[in-house]
Formats: C-alpha cells, sequence, structure tokens
C-alpha cells in the first residue's frame, strides 16, 4: 500500500491551542511499512468539512484513508457520521476486531467505522496517539489485504484461504 491520507480532527489542535501528536506517530508508522506517499490534514471537528475532505480523498485515487479523533459520545464527535455518508460499503468485521483486540478497555466506547468508497478504504481511528497506533497496528494486515483485494492486486503470501 503505497497512498494513504491521515485526517485529524480536533478543534483544540487545529486552533493551534495544542500540537497534534496523531499525525507524525502514524506517518512515521505507515512510511516503516512502506507506504511512500503519506498526505495528511488537520481539521476541527467539522462533520461537513469531513465529509468533504473524504470525498476529496476518494476522488484523489487514495488507497487507504484513516481519521483521527471524533468517533467518542462528544456533542462534536461526528466522525462516523461523516464517514457513512462517504461510505459505499461498510466493513463493521474490521472496527469490531480493533474493539475486541485492543489493549485499553475504553475501546469498546468507540463509534468508529470502517469501508470503502470508490477504490478506498476508509477507517476511522481514536483521537489518542497512542491508541490509533495500536488499532492501526491490529488493523494493518486486514487493511492490507482489503485494499489488495478492493483494487484486485495480488497479495505476496496470506495465510487467509
Amino acid at each position: 500500500m503505497e497512498r494513504v491520507h491521515l485526517i485529524t480532527l480536533s478543534d483544540r489542535a487545529s486552533a493551534g491551542v495544542y500540537e497534534d501528536l496523531s499525525t507524525p506517530v502514524l506517518r512515521e508508522w505507515l512510511q516503516a511499512q512502506g507506504a511512500t506517499a503519506v498526505t495528511s490534514e488537520l481539521m476541527p471537528d467539522d462533520a461537513s468539512a469531513l465529509e468533504s475532505a473524504l470525498r476529496r480523498a476518494v476522488a484523489g485515487g487514495t488507497e487507504l484513508i484513516l481519521t483521527c479523533g471524533g468517533t467518542g459520545f462528544g456533542p462534536r464527535d461526528l466522525t462516523p457520521e461523516a464517514t457513512r455518508r462517504v461510505l459505499e460499503r461498510e466493513a463493521p468485521g474490521i472496527a469490531e476486531f480493533i474493539r475486541a483486540k485492543g489493549g485499553h478497555p475504553m475501546a469498546f466506547v468507540s463509534r468508529a467505522v470502517c469501508g470503502t468508497s470508490g477504490l478506498s478504504v476508509i477507517l476511522n481511528l481514536s483521537g489518542r496517539p497512542a491508541g490509533a497506533l495500536e488499532q492501526l497496528q491490529l488493523a494493518w494486515p486486514l487493511l492490507r489485504h482489503a485494499v489488495s483485494t478492493l483494487r484486485k492486486r495480488v497479495e505476496p503470501s496470506s495465510s487467509c484461504s
């Protein structure tokens, strides 16, 4: 997987109140996995702006789109709702797997979703940098398989038959 787009949603980080720590951590890990074109954007928790950003990334041919933040119960946590408006097909098993295997008990409070739009796979991640990284690491084999299948690539080797 080469082309990944990160969208971090945080009212305070986008306003400069504090530094976005999720994007650098995820970018570094993705590049270590071979992602050569990792783009990113930081925006406030705004569902319509997120929906537009997701649609632009899909139209741009991005293989994997990751969102960070906005999956909780706060009044502005509307990432799953905006994502669902863009998804053509949901892949609930990936988000369920992350919730079940994650090391933090609060993972079960996440409302994150995953699915496809066009030739892109979209996954919502936690707004906490450590949580987002753990979730991405857990889901990585599933995401690689999903992108390969969606784009009809042959995977090098797979334990799935």
